[in-house]
Formats: structure tokens, sequence, C-alpha cells
């Protein structure tokens, strides 16, 4: 089975598959892992940060060797503008499908040429940055107050956009 950072890798190198077997596998031997090493190590993650027990400790020591391999597969610059990230962020929570609801969030991603995996990326990148200084009471070390004020003019005014505000 493969390690944590083994799996953590092989997932970023994987990001754009969509869950297609023959491509993951392809993957998979390109790094010289098994395709029945990779199925059982998939599974076998998949399962353990799934499972209530592990109460997500698992799944908290996946993220950041995910995100960091992430970064690497993709030469360590912005997975997305903060300005694309903006428009789309502000477009999920305030874009309405004709029925008046909610639009779904697939959709969005869609309008924006983007799809699931690719904003998760995003978002994973961009958060941390423009999010709360500090997390559970300590420092956020990626927090940067001048990105959270360009972020919050940005999305103001893709908010405005979206409500036929000018200002």
């Amino acid at each position: 089975m493969l390690t944590i950072e083994e799996y953590a890798d092989l997932c970023a190198l994987m990001a754009d598959t969509g869950g297609d077997v023959s491509k993951e596998n392809a993957i998979a031997a390109a790094n010289g892992v098994d395709a029945k090493v990779w199925a059982d190590s998939k599974a076998a993650w998949t399962k353990k940060m799934s499972d209530p027990t592990d109460m997500g400790k698992t799944a908290m020591a996946f993220m950041p060797l995910y995100q960091a391999a992430q970064a690497k597969a993709r030469g360590g610059k912005e997975p997305c503008t903060l300005e694309f990230y903006a428009k789309v962020h502000t477009e999920m929570a305030y874009l309405k499908d004709a029925t008046g609801q909610k639009m779904n969030h697939h959709l969005v991603l869609a309008q924006n040429g983007t799809h699931h995996q690719a904003w998760l990326e995003c978002e994973g990148y961009w958060t941390p940055i423009v999010g709360a200084p500090t997390i559970l009471g300590a420092p956020n070390p990626r927090f940067d107050a001048a990105q959270k004020a360009k972020f919050a003019a940005l999305a103001q005014k893709e908010s405005d956009r979206i409500h036929g505000i000018t200002r």
C-alpha cells in the first residue's frame, strides 16, 4: 500500500482525470505504481478518511500533503487568479437559476470554464490567504491582510454586477 505522502502525490497528478480509472492507472504506471497497488491504496485511504471513528485525523493529515503536491505539480504557481477566485466565489453565493433558487455550483463552475476539482484547488489555495488571520486561536501563517482587502473589493464589485448595482 502507498504511504499517505505517495497517495497525496498521485492524487495531485490525477486531479484532471475525473475518476477515469484508465487515466488514473496510466498516471500511476508512469510513476512506478502498479494498477492494483493504486486501486487498493485509493480504496484504503478513502475508507480511512471516511471512517467516522477516525474523526477526520487522516483527512487533516492528508490535506496539507495534497496541497503541497498540487503546488509542486503546478510549479508553485497560483491555481487561479485572485480575480477569478473572487468572481466564482461571489457567483456561487449570489447567482440564481430560472426558478429563483441558488444556482448549482457545478453550473457556475461550468459557466466559468472550470470544474469541481480545479475549483477545490483554487479554494484550497486562496481561502487561507484571504480568510481568517487565526485558525483555532493560532496565527494563520498564510493570511495576507492586503490580499484579503483586495478580495473583499473584488467580491463587492462582483456582487454589485450580479445585483445590478452601480456605485
